[in-house]
């Protein structure tokens, strides 16, 4: 017996240690670490959330040899790594909202210790990207909550989910990690001042300063980012998930409201918008609402595409139809729907009125995680919804 315990140990072969516990995930960028949590549980077979801060997410939990798969089956994206016995190495990979990719990834058993960020750091602040082609306006928000420090990134069309990372007394880090979106910001407080590098992937590093907000609008409006041809009816002509050509013509869209989704499974705030959206087409339809959603997909096969956009749908039970649009490439995306400009965004949402012309444009989606600005949004949309609803097809 002790020869085969041996000969296992020499040939790697031992037992493995079994995986269920929390873990104390990092993926290594080229900027540095991003922090996440795990844990695995065993009921029924193993399963596993990934957390940022207090907000998790369900993940698969299966064992391959002497390695540990992670699957993130809602974005296509899993991690592999070697077991051992307090360690977890190997690394992160999917197919990503720009093609392939793979980032480093390793875990250490038990828990992120808790770091109070300082008072100087929290609250709100208005961010400038400063890009190689411009400026762009961000918002932060940092809050001290029972795991640390937690908060998130408002742009012009929507929030980059909860952020969760530690803080000393003049510098902190953040980061999200969901499956699709690979996040970092770190920066250093100077005085009344913040500097830091946003990180987006292994390799995308933007820097930014900000300044504490001082209540007055720092971001554009969600409806001004996007306009549109209004003088004519808005048209579309793709295919469903069962391969029947779905256009506006048909007779389900004539003098109906319509709201024509432009969204992606492989995007984070698409599947933070499709409750909302489901919600608003189950309250209205009866009145005459109808939604559409135009799926612009990643790998740009049919089938492939087809089955992540059918998750997508199963997820959240979405009755309305959901087409194959195209490639989520912005520019691609944005010459199968000419009478756009300035297309931006997934998810945007078109509302068309009765006569089939376009009343508003909204780029982006703010989830819950940017409060005020979420329930603002929300109203807004019943709002155009109800309004729309209410006026008469003009003959």
């Amino acid at each position: 017996m002790m020869l085969a315990l041996a000969i296992q140990a020499a040939l790697g072969l031992a037992a493995l240690s079994p995986p269920e516990g929390p873990w104390r995930g990092v993926l290594d960028l080229a900027g540095g670490p991003l922090r996440f949590a795990l844990q695995i549980e065993r009921s029924n077979g193993m399963r596993g959330q990934l957390c940022n801060g207090a907000k998790c997410q369900p993940i698969g939990v299966r064992l391959e040899g002497d390695s540990l798969v992670l699957d993130i089956a809602d974005y296509a994206a899993t991690i592999t790594a070697a077991l051992r016995a307090d360690s977890l190495t190997g690394a992160y990979r999917n197919v990503g909202n720009r093609g392939p990719r793979t980032i480093p990834f390793r875990a250490s058993r038990g828990r992120w210790p808790v770091t109070r960020p300082p008072k100087t750091l929290l609250g709100r602040w208005d961010a400038t990207y400063l890009n190689d082609w411009g400026t762009s306006p961000r918002v932060f928000e940092f809050d001290d909550q029972p795991l640390g420090l937690q908060g998130t990134i408002i742009s012009n069309t929507g929030d980059y989910g909860r952020f969760w990372g530690i803080a000393d007394p003049d510098s902190f880090a953040m980061g999200h990690f969901d499956g699709s979106f690979v996040y970092l910001l770190t920066g250093r407080l100077e005085g009344d001042t913040l500097r830091g590098i946003f990180h987006a992937g292994l390799q995308t590093q933007t820097p930014w300063k900000a300044v504490r907000s001082t209540g007055e609008p720092h971001l554009k409006s969600s409806t001004e980012i996007t306009q549109a041809d209004t003088a004519n009816p808005f048209r579309f002509a793709f295919r469903d998930l069962e391969g029947r050509l779905v256009r506006s013509e048909d007779p389900r869209f004539k003098g109906k409201v319509v709201l024509v989704d432009i969204f992606g499974s492989w995007c984070p705030t698409c599947h933070e918008a499709a409750p909302d959206l489901v919600r608003l087409y189950r309250r209205y339809h009866g009145r005459g609402l109808e939604i559409v959603g135009l799926a612009y997909e990643v790998s740009g096969d049919t089938a492939v595409d087809a089955r992540l956009v059918r998750r997508f749908r199963d997820k959240f039970g979405i009755p309305y139809p959901l087409l194959l649009a195209g490639i989520n490439e912005t520019d691609a995306a944005a010459q199968t729907l000419p009478q756009l400009q300035g297309f931006t965004s997934f998810p945007t949402t078109v509302f068309l009125g009765r006569d089939g012309k376009v009343r508003r444009i909204h780029a982006g989606f703010y989830s819950h995680v940017a409060g005020a600005e979420y329930t603002r949004q929300v109203g807004e949309y019943e709002r155009e919804i109800q309004k729309l609803l209410n006026e008469k097809r003009k003959q």
